[in-house]
């Protein structure tokens, strides 16, 4: 496999309606920065045709096909395990987290070449009970004495070898900035606007947003961060 400066790692689960186009764009913010650059992405066992549509983007890509759902942390987890790039981009695949704002990420990340770049949500356009949820989950962590920003979610960039020590972290709901903090990384942000859903409906629910944030709220309690330690090689 040729080497690349940056890697992006995207989990996708039915998400047809924006698969290509979601992929052209994060191949247009990559070519901006002037780097070599891989996509990957993960289907998370798609009952539509997101890797049939994904594989005629018209732009390089790998995908990676989980043949059952693992959930948005267990296909994250494939993706990490498998992307060797020295810097690696996690978001969402629904295009409420703009590509676009890859190479900021990547800038910032210039000066902080140890630390996680978080894009953090300066405004968003969620439903009510998504954004309730979010603030109620901070405000736990913030009991437990977790220095999360708050925003902060999946869409950060990672220092490669943090990448593929947070791959070994096998839990059914973990989060990926929960982990992140849980494992003691150092962080800087990136504020940005959070659209809506370019299409569809989210595929977690309200079920699975509440696993999320109470998966969330152990990784960061201290037997949660002793496990992070163990599974992934204690702090950076």
């Amino acid at each position: 496999m040729i080497p690349v400066d940056v890697g992006v790692v995207i989990p996708l689960r039915d998400e047809e309606a924006v698969v290509q186009e979601l992929a052209r764009r994060c191949a247009a913010a990559l070519e901006a920065t002037g780097l070599s650059w891989e996509l990957l992405l993960v289907d998370d066992g798609s009952r539509d045709g997101t890797a049939r549509l994904a594989g005629a983007a018209g732009v390089p890509l790998r995908l990676l096909h989980l043949h059952r759902s693992r959930g948005q942390w267990g296909a994250t987890r494939a993706g990490l395990a498998r992307c060797t790039a020295p810097r690696v981009v996690v978001l969402d695949g629904d295009l409420q987290d703009p590509p676009e704002l890859i190479p900021r990420l990547l800038a910032a990340g210039e000066g902080e070449p140890h630390a996680v770049v978080f894009a953090v949500k300066a405004s968003r356009e969620d439903p009510w009970w998504i954004r309730a949820g979010s603030r109620a989950c901070h405000a736990g962590l913030a009991l437990l004495d977790a220095p999360l920003p708050r925003g902060a979610g999946s869409y950060c960039l990672l220092p490669g070898d943090l990448a593929r020590r947070l791959a070994r972290l096998d839990l059914a709901d973990a989060n990926l900035a929960a982990a992140v903090v849980a494992l003691g990384a150092r962080f800087v942000t990136v504020p940005y606007h959070r659209g809506p859903r370019a299409g569809g409906r989210s595929r977690a629910g309200l079920a699975g947003l509440v696993r999320e944030a109470l998966g969330s709220l152990w990784l960061v309690s201290p037997p949660g961060r002793r496990l992070v330690a163990r599974r992934c090689g204690g702090a950076p």
